[in-house]
């Protein structure tokens, strides 16, 4: 009993440092790693390789020693790395390759999907065939990772409660330590090591078994759903229903649930499987309706782009469509051929889920590189006259899609706009925004003009008096916008200020900061720059001394505690802390 009591001890331990070099690593990847590598695709190697390698080790470690699994971590992160690094190649900078959102995502959805196999591998390489140990080391690192994560809730819940606690009494010992940079990440790292061994330790309490029986429960409540769905369907017009691209969107993410719910009922074997007639009834329907919605969603998505075109977001609804409908005429099929539908099922499962890594990977690749295939199709309506200079997608081009987005802006420039005036001056204003600021802003989007006038209400101006105009935000890209305005209507007191100064006097544009309050401790700063009626965005500043705003000091900016004074240059200075615009 010792023994084993040193074993398991021996486990945690082990668990939490390599969790606390997680979080350590994490921490140096977000705010450290830039200011020594320097160029972006060497960062974006360092950032998808090591992310990677954690993520992957953390998923595999408990069923096995982290020595063991290390092999298997590097080799999948390694390959998750290259193939998102080839993704980068196809933009100029990080920030753009951040807003297209697509290649993380495909990046994290090939570790997750890859992860299982290669945990299958440490068993033996057979394994790689056996539905029912990838379904449970599928299943059994989502269990693992879920209730990791709420023990690490559960530990921040601690935290914050014996800081208020001490600092009743003047204590602030767990707010000074939690002020040491990087300690956040650690605590938790360590949190979720440590969680992973305990939950690992005891899988015989904690299993996928309950979820998959309670997750069960839902199939005959989808199943009525789907069929009211679809006999209200059959009452309407498809063409007026089905013509929006997040219609096709629910449709999917209804369908992946109904994949869920059929994978759950058949489980990992006969044996295992629901035994109910009525309920293994409820699942062949389920299968047998999956091909209704998913060539609904595909009618959406045709309809889509034969009104608007391909564009990024599209064609991952096709790749999406595609395996989806895949894992349909599979499943319908082997329902109809009646006899062990339930095996081909699992099967099927398998090579759809090798086809998925493989398209994935082919996503990162020239093979399906979305923003060339988009820039295609959208230069062809312009050719084609289907479509005016100020619906063209010619904004997204120039700032979203890259350098294939340039490259067709670039030849539509020489060739085709010489000769049409109107969009020889669109494509300059997108080019040079300042130049020709009211075209700019209205090939800027609609889609902006929400979230930025949204913004412009949250945030509080400083000097008082001073104002700014929603339009100025709308030079922001999308994705940044929305997180702003997420942010700044969580923070509570004092919120989100955007504080202006007389920093360059010999210019007359306004420069100043940023200041958004993530949490009850946390501030990120960003320089800003107006020019003109848009405003720039700068990089990410901290004080010379390398400390960072807390939110009693930007308190105390908003009670007027602060100062726009000289040193080698005119700063921000919030008592003894100076900020540098960074433009």
């Amino acid at each position: 009993m010792h023994t084993q009591e040193s074993y398991a001890a021996a486990g945690r331990a082990e668990m939490a440092i390599v969790g606390g070099l997680a979080g350590v690593s994490v921490w140096a990847l977000i705010e450290k790693a830039h200011e020594v590598v320097s160029h972006p695709l060497a960062y974006l190697v360092l950032t998808g390789f090591v992310s990677g390698f954690f993520a992957v080790l953390l998923g595999l470690s408990g069923p096995h020693r982290i020595g063991r699994a290390a092999l298997p971590a590097l080799g999948l992160s390694a390959v998750a790395a290259a193939l998102l690094t080839w993704c980068g190649l196809r933009f100029d900078t990080l920030e753009a390759f951040a807003a297209a959102q697509h290649p993380i995502v495909a990046w994290a959805l090939f570790l997750m999907i890859g992860t299982p196999f290669v945990g299958a591998t440490l068993r033996d390489r057979h394994s790689l065939r056996d539905y029912g140990h990838l379904f449970d080391v599928s299943w059994g690192i989502l269990v693992r990772y879920s209730a990791a994560w709420l023990f690490v809730a559960l530990i921040w819940a601690v935290v914050f409660l014996s800081d208020a606690l001490l600092q009743i009494v003047g204590l602030t010992l767990i707010a000074d330590l939690l002020d040491v940079e990087g300690a956040a990440f650690v605590v938790s790292g360590v949190g979720l090591g440590l969680g992973l061994s305990v939950v690992h330790e005891l899988r015989d309490y904690i299993s996928p078994f309950l979820i998959m029986r309670l997750l069960r429960l839902l199939v005959p409540v989808i199943l009525g759903v789907v069929l009211i769905f679809v006999g209200a369907t059959i009452l309407q017009a498809p063409g007026e229903m089905f013509g929006n691209l997040s219609q096709a969107t629910t449709l999917l993410g209804v369908a992946v649930g109904m994949i869920t719910l059929i994978s759950v009922a058949l489980d990992r074997s006969d044996l295992d499987a629901v035994q109910n007639v009525w309920m293994r009834a409820a699942t062949a329907a389920l299968a047998l309706l999956l091909p209704v919605l998913t060539g609904l969603a595909a009618f959406a998505l045709w309809v889509r782009v034969g009104q608007y075109g391909w564009t990024p977001a599209r064609l991952a609804t096709a790749c999406m469509v595609l395996v989806v409908g895949t894992h349909a005429v599979c499943y319908a099929t082997s329902v109809l051929l009646r006899g062990d539908w339930m095996g081909r099922i699992r099967q099927a499962n398998i090579k759809i889920a090798v086809g998925m890594l493989i398209l994935l990977a082919l996503w990162q690749t020239p093979v399906l590189q979305a923003e060339r295939i988009s820039t295609q199709s959208q230069t062809a309506r312009i050719l084609s006259g289907a479509v005016a200079p100020e619906d063209a997608a010619l904004w997204e081009m120039h700032t979203e899609w890259g350098h294939a987005g340039r490259a067709g802006l670039a030849a539509l420039s020489a060739d085709f706009a010489t000769d049409n005036p109107a969009w020889q001056e669109a494509i300059a204003a997108v080019q040079n925004p300042e130049e020709h600021l009211d075209i700019a802003r209205q090939l800027h989007g609609r889609a902006r003009l929400e979230p930025a006038e949204r913004l412009a209400q949250l945030m509080t101006m400083l000097p008082a008096g001073e104002g700014i105009d929603a339009q100025a935000f709308r030079n922001m890209p999308l994705y940044r916008l929305q997180d702003w305005v997420d942010i700044c209507e969580r923070a509570q007191d004092p919120g989100c200020v955007l504080v202006f100064g007389d920093f360059v006097p010999s210019q007359k544009e306004r420069m100043g900061f940023v200041f958004l309050p993530l949490n009850a401790r946390q501030v990120d700063v960003f320089s800003v720059r107006e020019f003109g009626e848009m405003l720039f965005i700068g990089a990410k500043t901290i004080g010379s001394d390398g400390d960072q705003v807390t939110v009693a000091q930007l308190r105390d900016i908003l009670a007027g505690d602060y100062e726009v004074a000289p040193s080698s240059h005119r700063s921000l200075w919030i008592g003894a802390m100076e900020l540098v615009p960074d433009l």
